[in-house]
């Protein structure tokens, strides 16, 4: 493929309408090689993970598999990756499954739910770990006796994580030393339910008073066991052939059994379950058809996204269907960059906020340079931009080995492309990296409910803002949402091309079997016929190869006192644009015919404003903090104002602009709850914790 992202039949065509069309919908979209039926194989015509491992495991059992990198604890320093074989970690996982059999661990359940049935016989067991390869032995070894692991992960907050231990009902946790301390809290406030064994994973890191920490777990009555003492108590099962273990008539997962409770950071009320079966997993991977580009045995991922998230699932399946290397990262987001260096991954995948976060630290890389080197720089970056939009090439003779061939080096040198997901990131963003670093990055769409594979862009198409098509195994729909004014009729008023807007719709087999024992909040999100509603808006850009991008959000709404309705995701994300605005949480009731809300403020444009004419007075502005601002009338005021510029730029209506708001001094964050792991704010933890603030404000 080399470097160039360009062909002959650009732009890139994604789907195709069939003709049957509802009232209130756009026909069904899909494919376009899969116009009648839905695909149902993948590469390998594999359906669980087992299979998977099973098959590189007959077919090249020596060759690399899983990646870590070396640990040296008396420098406290990271070396190169150590790889272990399809074969050994298959051997790993066997081990794991005969020590958890000797030992009892993970018993039978009977669960009533409305999905699976009344009396289903089910076991669990939690996964609270950072990605490692004891992540990933442990749940083959479950898979191969049908536990179904349920994820867990720090940023859930005590609360979710008890709900959890009460609806699964599980015994038996894997868990890193580092989260033992986590448990214990969770322990002495009498929230974790029936857990009474944790495998515990040791960490290269020293953890402070670990032995302490499980003096006093051991007192509470729970049973410790290190990792290593169930992956020796298996060996030994299998070495001196303990035929009660090695020969017991295990029930390895099916296609079509729940292998995984992928619990989702809800942002107003519990985590809900969603099932996913490994059929949806594994056929999801089929979404590399939609990106023309195929992965093959010699291709590395660095793995750094939580496992205990469907993105990371679907990422590390692909490498599973593909027979790819997997190496995971040293778990410290400041070593990410010298972890790639140290793999020299050929794709890697992430989140906006990590490419944000490099894209910055190469500006600033550059500005400290110089004045001129920067308008270089900048000069070149809008040049091989600008290639790029009219002729698709990556590459450029003269700007490369100045500047663009350095950058490169930073993701190790062989990265072939790049993915971002999860979110929507920033077009300049999105353009600029691909050029920097020389090679696509597609932007896709998914959610827990899909196998977070439902929409990706290919590799040769040059337009940005959109999340590309959908897959061989899924078809899309928009229905209408009126209450918005998103019909399946629109046009673009330009061009007079039809524009169809509406909410998301899917169907295939990717699509999950539901929320665990919550029929309810099941019911919300399937309609009769089938059709996952995904609660976002989207638009079919017919004039770019029926490609879809993402415009609003239907799901989170309120709605105000005369009837109309206010997506607070899309108003917030145009008030960010506010320059005395780092993060702000829109709020309406249903008895107030206008919205409220909180601010987290730009602290040095929020001085510089107050310094102008000493609105103040005579102060020592400088010295102005976030505690300083809250309260401050003259600031609040002009924060309205700002808003209201702001927002009628971008075509807000009155209705949907905040008419007060409330400056605080905390910033959102997963570390205080206010976000969940993707940087969404959670409203219900949010509204609690400043409930009397809104109290006050709409009082007032």
């Amino acid at each position: 493929m080399g470097n160039e992202a360009f062909n002959e039949s650009h732009p890139y065509q994604y789907g195709v309408f069939k003709d049957k069309k509802n009232p209130g919908e756009t026909p069904i979209l899909v494919r376009r090689d899969t116009p009648n039926d839905l695909s149902k194989k993948n590469i390998i015509d594999k359906y669980t993970q087992i299979e998977c491992i099973e098959y590189y495991k007959s077919l090249r059992p020596n060759s690399n598999f899983i990646g870590s990198r070396e640990y040296f604890p008396k420098e406290k320093k990271y070396g190169k990756y150590i790889w272990k074989s399809w074969a050994q970690i298959y051997d790993l996982a066997t081990f794991f499954l005969y020590g958890i059999t000797k030992y009892k661990l993970c018993p039978e359940i009977s669960v009533d739910d409305d999905i699976l049935g009344k009396n289903k016989k089910m076991r669990f067991m939690g996964i609270y770990s950072r990605n490692r390869e004891e992540w990933i032995v442990g749940s083959f070894g479950c898979q191969m006796d049908s536990i179904t692991i349920v994820t867990l992960y720090d940023t859930l907050g005590i609360n979710s994580i008890e709900f959890i231990f009460k609806q699964t009902e599980l015994t038996t946790l894997l868990a890193e030393e580092k989260n033992l301390e986590n448990i214990l809290k969770i322990k002495q406030e009498n929230k974790l339910g029936n857990v009474k064994n944790i495998i515990y994973i040791h960490c290269n890191e020293d953890v402070e008073n670990l032995d302490e920490i499980i003096e006093k777990l051991t007192k509470l009555g729970i049973n410790l066991i290190s990792y290593e003492k169930i992956i020796d108590t298996g060996k030994k099962c299998f070495e001196e052939k303990d035929n009660e273990i090695i020969n017991k008539k295990y029930r390895r997962v099916l296609p079509d059994d729940i292998f995984l409770l992928c619990y989702t950071s809800g942002t107003m009320d519990n985590p809900k379950g969603a099932m996913i079966t490994t059929r949806s997993l594994t056929l999801a991977t089929n979404v590399m058809y939609t990106i023309s580009f195929y992965l093959n045995s010699e291709d590395i991922i660095l793995s750094f996204l939580p496992l205990a998230h469907i993105m990371e699932q679907l990422i590390f399946t692909v490498c599973l269907v593909y027979g790819t290397q997997t190496g995971f990262s040293s778990g410290n987001t400041n070593r990410l960059l010298e972890d790639v260096q140290q793999l020299q991954p050929t794709y890697f995948c992430a989140v906006p906020r990590v490419y944000e976060k490099i894209y910055q630290t190469i500006l600033d890389t550059i500005s400290k340079k110089g004045f001129f080197i920067k308008k270089l720089f900048d000069k070149a970056l809008a040049i091989k931009i600008y290639n790029y939009e009219k002729y698709g090439t990556l590459s450029h003779a003269l700007f490369d080995p100045i500047f663009f061939n350095k950058i490169k080096n930073l993701f190790g040198g062989k990265m072939i492309w790049m993915l971002s997901g999860g979110a929507s990131l920033q077009n300049d963003i999105l353009q600029g990296l691909k050029v920097m670093v020389g090679v696509p990055l597609v932007q896709g769409y998914g959610q827990t409910e899909n196998a977070g594979s439902a929409l990706l862009n290919s590799v040769y198409d040059s337009c940005c803002g959109t999340t590309g098509g959908v897959q061989n195994t899924t078809e899309l729909k928009l229905v209408d949402l009126p209450e918005f004014n998103y019909l399946s009729t629109d046009i673009n008023p330009e061009t007079g091309a039809p524009e169809p807007r509406g909410e998301i719709c899917f169907r295939g087999d990717t699509v999950f079997k539901g929320y665990f024992k919550d029929r309810e909040e099941t019911n919300q999100i399937f309609d009769k016929d089938g059709w996952l509603h995904s609660g976002d808006v989207g638009v079919i850009l017919t004039q770019n190869g029926n490609s879809i991008k993402i415009i609003d959000r239907a799901k989170n709404l309120f709605k105000l006192s005369q009837g109309e309705y206010v997506a607070p995701d899309r108003v917030q994300i145009i008030l960010l644009k506010s320059k005395y605005i780092n993060q702000i949480f829109l709020y309406g009731e249903s008895q107030y015919s206008y919205p409220i809300a909180l601010v987290y403020p730009e602290l040095n444009e929020c001085i510089e404003f107050l310094k102008e004419n000493k609105k103040m007075g005579e102060i020592n502005y400088d010295k102005i903090n976030y505690d300083d601002l809250c309260g401050n009338n003259i600031m609040e005021e002009e924060i309205v104002k700002d808003c209201d510029i702001v927002g009628r730029k971008f075509d807000l209506k009155g209705f949907e602009l905040p008419k007060k708001i409330r400056i605080i001094s905390e910033q959102f964050s997963q570390e205080n709850n206010l976000m969940t792991p993707t940087l969404k704010l959670k409203s219900k933890s949010i509204k609690d914790k400043y409930i009397n603030e809104i109290r006050k404000l709409y009082e007032d």
